[in-house]
């Protein structure tokens, strides 16, 4: 079953057999632990002048930074820096 699947997928795309992370396994039968761990944690913004984006943002400052939370949108994460 495999291997008909990788023959088909390689006569549609013949670069697909080259991108491996390890031999005879492409890209397309990662474990998705690790493809989807990077996408699912939102990272900061860093910016030198940080500021509330909406009426949910708010101020902490730690470590000697200045870091913004939001309630509601997580996308307006910011780190001074």
């Amino acid at each position: 079953m495999q291997n008909s699947l990788l023959s088909s997928l390689a006569r549609l795309n013949p670069r697909f057999i080259n991108r491996t992370i390890t031999p005879g396994l492409p890209v397309l039968f990662r474990p998705i632990s690790s493809t989807l761990s990077s996408f699912l944690v939102r990272g900061f913004k860093v910016r030198t002048a940080v500021k509330k984006f909406c009426s949910d943002c708010y101020m902490v400052r730690r470590k000697g930074r200045v870091y913004v939370y939001c309630k509601s949108n997580k996308k307006h994460k910011q780190r001074q820096g």
